[in-house]
């Protein structure tokens, strides 16, 4: 069989991909654009995902008429709406849960809708699919946090942390292979071994003891799971980017409240002092949600300050998305459609002359480059203080390779992008 994976959604769903790729490939499969086989990896975790997702499924229906291909569907979109979705979606060969993973090089030769209670989480081994030197490391699975818009839990159920010794085997693996920025991933990398006797701070420390030219980045972190020794830890690491992104979501202590995100606005600002602090070189960014229910004119007003103030490097922003069988789904108060896009265009404003004039502060300093590819008539990448896929991207001046990473100094700044001499 020669097949092809399409991952939509986070680096989560692409760790697992590459899973699926390697259990195929070792059976005898070929992964090939050339295929026989489409396997979609989908996203669900809000509305527009999974309208996405849908909509990539349909198209690639509509190519199996022309092709003859099997389409097999798998992934967040079967976990939340299950034997529904089956007979929505009768063009599809296969349907896979992602309690199957472990047995996909089985199924893929079935067709009909196979799915497990039990929930996976295995990582390791698999096949990289992103370009060297940067790869994906999930650390966990699932999530205990039980933020009242979110259906992450009910979609890759409670917290799993994997053992530290199935973790730094990876490490290595990655290593051994040549892949030195190693992005940890998780829901929230913070509540990593608080299903058992661990926590992040035992685990990274376990994995700095290992020899090597790399480079660790730490994704998705949740404000009250880092502390002083945290933040300190990763200050004395030359090898722990002092990169942290730390989604928010608001300010204002009623959305908080509702949220159900467990700490204040008193308290983020606490956090972000700190970590300024003793982290002087840091990158922070953060997500917020806009039009959450409840959200006054007030409330808006007050983030957009919060946001002025604090003046993170990177923002994204959603605006909020009511979710069947979220406890937000019944809020009161819920803000008209209008008004939530209205105000997501203001606060991604407000943070574009923000990231301008954060990026402008580095001009004429040395940086670390990953070089990525070429994009005439620059090579392309990103320096450190861009993670992949999300953030900005560096245009390369000078002789380069794709792979390298390199020390260079950035000779100019763009809205979110640099200009960088090696």
């Amino acid at each position: 069989m020669k097949f092809k994976i399409i991952s939509l959604g986070c680096p989560k769903n692409l760790v697992e991909s590459e899973y699926i790729a390697f259990r195929l490939e070792r059976e005898g499969h070929v992964l090939s654009e050339d295929c026989n086989t489409v396997i979609i990896n989908t996203c669900a975790f809000i509305s527009d995902a999974a309208r996405e997702s849908i909509e990539t499924v349909l198209y690639e229906a509509k190519e199996k008429g022309k092709t003859g291909r099997k389409l097999v569907v798998t992934g967040c979109l079967v976990e939340r709406y299950r034997e529904k979705l089956a007979r929505l979606l009768p063009e599809v060969d296969l349907f896979t849960g992602r309690g199957t993973y472990h047995e996909i090089d089985k199924l893929i030769e079935k067709t009909g809708y196979f799915f497990r209670d039990t929930p996976f989480h295995e990582a390791y081994p698999r096949k990289i699919l992103t370009n060297k030197p940067s790869a994906y490391m999930k650390i966990q699975e699932g999530c205990n946090n039980r933020c009242t818009y979110c259906t992450v839990p009910d979609i890759r159920g409670n917290l799993q942390s994997r053992t530290i010794a199935d973790i730094k085997a990876e490490f290595i693996y990655l290593l051994e292979n040549g892949y030195r920025e190693i992005n940890i991933v998780g829901q929230d990398i913070t509540s990593y071994g608080k299903d058992g006797e661990l926590n992040l701070k035992t685990l990274l420390r376990d994995m700095l003891k290992i020899k090597g030219d790399y480079f660790l980045r730490l994704l998705y972190m949740h404000p009250k799971g880092i502390d002083d020794e945290l933040i300190d830890l990763i200050g004395r690491s030359e090898r722990i980017i002092p990169y942290l992104d730390i989604p928010i979501q608001h300010s204002e202590d009623k959305i908080l409240h509702l949220m159900g995100r467990g700490y204040t606005k008193n308290k983020l600002e606490g956090l972000f002092q700190r970590i300024r602090d003793r982290l002087p070189d840091v990158t922070l960014r953060t997500t917020v949600i806009v039009g959450f229910p409840g959200e006054s004119e007030d409330d808006f007003a007050g983030l957009c300050d919060f946001v002025r103030n604090e003046e993170f490097d990177m923002l994204g922003a959603f605006t909020y998305s009511r979710e069947e069988g979220t406890p937000a789904f019944r809020f009161k108060g819920h803000v008209r459609k209008n008004i939530k896009q209205k105000r997501y265009n203001m606060i991604m404003e407000i943070q574009k002359d923000i990231s301008k004039q954060r990026l402008q502060r580095l001009v004429g300093t040395k940086a670390v480059v990953i070089v990525e590819g070429f994009e005439k008539p620059y090579m392309v990448g990103r320096i450190l203080a861009q993670a992949p896929d999300i953030d900005g991207i560096a245009f390369i001046k000078g002789e380069c390779a794709a792979g390298e990473i390199r020390e260079g100094k950035i000779v100019k700044t763009l809205d979110y992008d640099v200009i960088v001499e090696v």
